[in-house]
């Protein structure tokens, strides 16, 4: 997933590449570890263009993945997909004022800015960063999910146990064996 900085003319470039989960290494590590089995391809659409010595990638990544809700523990598929936008540069812009760059100096990253070197620009790595953020941290099989019973783990969505539930506030939950004696 490179692309020649000479081949992005006036117009820009539209770039569409399909590569597979396991072609970027902290995909295969999430998907081996069963957090997210990516089930297809990613297709990703760009159109990158130049703006002075930087250069705008602008984007979208499709796929669908199995992921493992985090109340009931039942697998699901879902699609996952993000829109994002990347900012290229071989060399990190100046302040427009000197007497402020000794202020306060920030890095590329902290701009948002990626930096690269030569007459290349590898995208793996921030396409791969963006997918990652896609990923969600609290997965649920569907927003109306029940959950696992916490007495006997029956999955209330498919029928209710018969457990007792007691509703205690769990800020005073500690309190709940606590013996006071006389003095």
């Amino acid at each position: 997933m490179r692309v020649n900085v000479d081949d992005i003319g006036d117009g820009g470039i539209g770039l569409t590449f399909e590569e597979s989960a396991e072609s970027f290494p902290s995909l295969l590590e999430i998907s081996r570890g069963g957090e997210c089995v990516f089930l297809m391809p990613l297709t990703i659409d760009l159109r990158i263009r130049r703006i002075g010595q930087m250069f705008e990638a602008t984007g979208r990544f499709e796929t669908r993945v199995r992921l493992l809700c985090s109340r009931c523990l039942a697998d699901y598929e879902t699609p996952l997909a993000a829109d994002f936008i990347l900012s290229f540069s071989r060399e990190q812009p100046e302040a427009a004022d000197p007497s402020q760059h000794a202020e306060i100096e920030l890095g590329a990253e902290e701009i948002g800015l990626i930096l690269f070197h030569g007459e290349e620009i590898d995208l793996r790595n921030a396409v791969q960063e963006e997918v990652l953020m896609a990923v969600p941290m609290k997965t649920l099989c569907r927003p109306e999910c029940k959950g696992l019973c916490p007495q006997c783990g029956a999955d209330l969505n498919q029928d209710d146990c018969g457990c007792e539930r007691k509703t205690i506030n769990p800020k005073f939950a500690v309190l709940k064996g606590l013996k006071l004696g006389k003095k």
